[in-house]
């Protein structure tokens, strides 16, 4: 009961500062421009005045792709056909629990730290208005709280990254080696490949649940003002263990929602026809309010865990 109780406090509370989920998307929007405006020029560049351009707004020209990586540089690496429609999220997903960052352009890695490091910092400023009980959004509040908060987090960030790649390394490492011992004993791909499956859900598992002790260390340090932020990362640990049950419920249920958001999303994603200028900007509309809902769906988790931080403490 507590778990719904919290879920559906976060809920209200996120509601009412609407204005500050708006500005998280005008910020995600311009950051995203940053590297969407290069791209387009580079394929605006590569189509010329061919008919590849209708050919890739109706499908996927394979052939001018193949002529197109050849002479990728950077970014332009970047695009191929897994980044488009429902592959996306899939690629993601993959590339998440693969931890395969490193495999990235460079100048990729920069804009990603660089994303991090801002998410880092707003998340100080969303939890800071969120700490008060009747959460009024302005931008000096936000603002002050997102830097106050903003060296505590950045450090709690990489501790976090220090067992992420703990649990890359040692549980990964230990659970590819199994499944490559499996590969070689088995009569067929089946069994393997199920196996794959379950190891690769145990990893996204353990990758979730430390994202949520650290946001849990985060609200702690809002929460008491805590300046050591190794006893915050500790004390979140001994709270999400005694409370391992309602943290975990609260999380997933969450977690639920986000998923069923974005399959409704990759659903009617696909049923719009972006073969015209119309298509393409109601597609780019629904994009938008797919990225609003996800916004909306972090900072709802940020104040439900807030508030089942303070029911339990």
């Amino acid at each position: 009961m507590k778990v719904f109780i919290n879920f559906f406090k976060g809920f209200q509370n996120t509601g009412r500062l609407m204005r500050m989920i708006i500005l998280l998307l005008v910020v995600n929007l311009a950051f995203s421009l940053i590297l969407a405006i290069p791209m387009y020029h580079s394929l605006k560049d590569s189509f010329g005045n061919s008919l590849v351009g209708e050919r890739m707004a109706e499908g996927f020209d394979y052939l001018w792709w193949e002529e197109y990586r050849d002479d990728a540089q950077g970014l332009e690496r970047t695009f191929t056909p897994s980044i488009i429609g429902k592959g996306a999220i899939l690629n993601n997903l993959e590339g998440l629990i693969q931890l395969r960052v490193f495999d990235l352009p460079p100048i990729i890695l920069i804009y990603g730290f660089l994303y991090i490091i801002l998410h880092t910092f707003f998340a100080g400023g969303i939890l800071s208005l969120f700490k008060k009980r009747e959460a009024k959004f302005s931008l000096g509040s936000f603002f002050r709280g997102a830097g106050s908060y903003f060296f505590r987090f950045f450090l709690l960030m990489l501790i976090s990254w220090v067992i992420f790649l703990m649990i890359d390394q040692v549980v990964k490492g230990s659970l590819d080696s199994i499944l490559s011992g499996m590969r070689e004993t088995a009569i067929s791909e089946v069994t393997p490949f199920y196996w794959g499956l379950v190891f690769n859900a145990v990893v996204f598992f353990l990758f979730l649940f430390i994202q949520m002790v650290f946001d849990y260390g985060r609200i702690k340090i809002v929460e008491e003002d805590s300046p050591n932020v190794l006893t915050s990362a500790a004390g979140a640990f001994g709270f999400v263990g005694r409370h391992l049950g309602s943290t975990l419920g609260l999380f997933y249920l969450l977690f639920l929602v986000q998923v069923v958001f974005t399959l409704i999303y990759v659903l009617i994603q696909g049923l719009i026809s972006q073969s015209s200028f119309l298509g393409i900007a109601l597609a780019f509309l629904f994009q938008q309010i797919f990225i609003f809902g996800l916004i909306w769906i972090r900072c709802w988790l940020y104040s439900s865990q807030m508030e089942l931080y303070r029911y339990l403490k």
